[in-house]
């Protein structure tokens, strides 16, 4: 019976090299590489060669102004109130005149003290012109009357001017309508006394219709032109159009370089008024957009990375930041590909870069991955596409 004493031996001996063989392999306690993150994906296709930028905008009075008395006083009567239409040369407001007809009055009889010594003046040099011929007096009296006779003369002119000037005043105690149009803002009120140029009404005018303000990016200045033709679109009334043409450019940015833009609505429809919002779309310079060898090529919005100093760096423009997508290559890493954005809307951006149709960009969630990492695919599981 010695061979069954020898089985708990042989059996810890077993469990020993077993061990020592788990321990000194090179694998145990190896961390597990992370899986590939997954990514929402889009393949881009080619563009339909429309160049089309969506903005939003704002209606505003093309000819418009803020009407204020030219001298001060106390207002007497406001004739109109916000939404009011009025007619070209109607009184819209008026002053105190009271103080203002006192001066005119005053002035008004200087006036006639002054040509009463005119007058009186002129006929003592007469006299003395006459007796001077006849010897009777003297050179120096005669030189006397006739200097008192241009003083009373300068006297008369500076009385008829003071006069002009107080009824000048009295005159502009009322504030008369510019043009046809309506008011847009009371900004006093009645018995409230204002300065001189103090804002009392905001108006607008109907003669030259009505303007849609917007801005836009610096990439898409040089594809717009003074005259060119575009698209607004009113929600206020109904999804109501109009076709409008572009009045002016700004050649000043402001925040974000973004730079004005004004189009002049061309048939106003009815009920439009200052301060509506608007949809503008803008139709690009299609010899602008076919400049380059690239062509525009549609890509989600999401899908754009932009302020990254790198891409401006990679242009040789260090005062400006552009825009990347990340692409997806074939061996499901990511690499990153400067764009230049060149109309935005709806969800959509056209760019133009070293990208081609067929090609997978990130879609979505682009701030949560780098270029260089492995993706996965979302739907797509682990295989590789072509």
């Amino acid at each position: 019976m010695p061979l069954p004493r020898r089985l708990p031996a042989l059996w810890l001996l077993l469990a020993g090299l077993t061990w020592l063989a788990a321990g000194c392999s090179p694998e145990a306690g190896a961390p597990a590489a992370p899986p590939p993150t997954v990514v929402d994906s889009h393949v881009i296709q080619a563009g339909n060669g429309a160049a089309v930028t969506r903005l939003s905008g704002r209606v505003k009075a093309a000819e418009r102004t803020s009407l204020s008395f030219e001298i001060p006083g106390e207002i007497r009567r406001l004739n109109v109130d916000v939404g009011e239409r009025f007619a070209d040369g109607d009184v819209l407001a008026e002053l105190d005149d009271a103080r203002y007809r006192l001066v005119a009055d005053q002035r008004r009889a200087e006036l006639q003290e002054a040509e009463a010594v005119l007058r009186e003046k002129r006929e003592d040099f007469r006299r003395h012109a006459s007796l001077a011929e006849k010897g009777y007096v003297s050179q120096t009296r005669l030189d006397a009357a006739r200097a008192a006779l241009g003083t009373a003369e300068s006297r008369r002119a500076s009385a008829r001017a003071a006069l002009e000037l107080a009824e000048r005043d009295l005159s502009l105690t009322t504030l008369a309508a510019p043009f046809d149009g309506s008011v847009s803002r009371r900004q006093a009120e009645p018995s409230q006394r204002v300065g001189a140029s103090q804002p009392v009404l905001e108006v607008i005018s109907d003669r030259e219709g009505f303007e849609v303000e917007t801005s836009i990016p610096e990439t898409l200045v040089g594809t717009l032109a003074a005259g060119s033709t575009h698209r607004v679109i009113l929600p206020a009334l109904g999804e109501a159009e109009s076709a409008a043409t572009l009045r002016h450019l700004g050649t000043q940015p402001r925040s974000s370089n973004d730079y004005p833009v004004i189009l002049g609505v061309d048939t106003p429809p009815p009920g439009l008024r200052s301060g509506m919002t608007a949809r503008v779309e803008l139709s690009l310079d299609a010899r602008e957009a076919a400049s380059v060898d690239a062509p525009l090529l549609p890509v989600p919005m999401t899908a754009l990375v932009f302020g990254d100093k790198r891409d401006a760096e990679s242009e040789g423009d260090s005062g400006q930041s552009r825009a990347h997508v990340l692409r997806i290559t074939e061996e499901l890493t990511l690499e990153r590909v400067a764009v230049e954005v060149v109309s935005m809307g709806e969800g959509r951006a056209s760019v133009r870069g070293a990208l081609s149709p067929g090609e997978r960009i990130v879609a979505r969630g682009v701030e949560f991955v780098r270029p260089g990492q492995t993706v996965s695919l979302l739907g797509h599981g682990p295989e590789r596409y072509h």
